[in-house]
């Protein structure tokens, strides 16, 4: 949702959420094999979550600048690093900052660690001098400054 939301393709309204997580998750249901087992989210609770992260005031002044789904490598043996970007602010042809977009509801110190080391790899490879760590369930902004 939050792709289609910065690149357009998705209408930021409540209903329009609704309806597109609805179809997401139906293009879902058929890997899943016992979606009681595992609970699939609900369509109306995702599309609320990712309208209220576009307002999280902390985001404001980038929104209209994040380009989403940005890949990323890079080769410095013995580390190599082949992943995505969740988005970015791209200012002429460098990457100024990198958002990394999370659901988890409640993660402990250990998990926020995680994620924090990943999107410094993340900054790393870019030379972006900041990024945000965004839990987007709780909505809370979690700035992160390169090594």
């Amino acid at each position: 949702l939050m792709e289609e939301l910065l690149n357009g393709e998705l209408s930021p309204t409540r209903e329009e959420g609704i309806r597109r997580a609805a179809e997401l998750l139906q293009q879902l249901q058929p890997i899943v094999d016992d979606e009681a087992e595992i609970g699939l989210p609900d369509p109306a609770e995702m599309a609320v979550t990712a309208l209220r992260t576009l307002g999280l005031p902390e985001l404001a002044p980038y929104i209209a600048e994040l380009v989403p789904e940005i890949p990323l490598w890079a080769a410095t043996p013995p580390r190599f690093l082949a992943g995505r970007a969740d988005a970015a602010v791209v200012e002429g042809d460098r990457i100024v900052l990198v958002v990394d977009w999370k659901s988890d509801v409640n993660p402990d110190a250990a998990a926020q660690g995680a994620h924090a080391a990943q999107l410094r790899d993340y900054l790393g490879v870019t030379g972006a001098e900041r990024g945000a760590v965004v839990y987007m369930s709780v909505g809370h902004v979690s700035w992160v400054e390169p090594q």
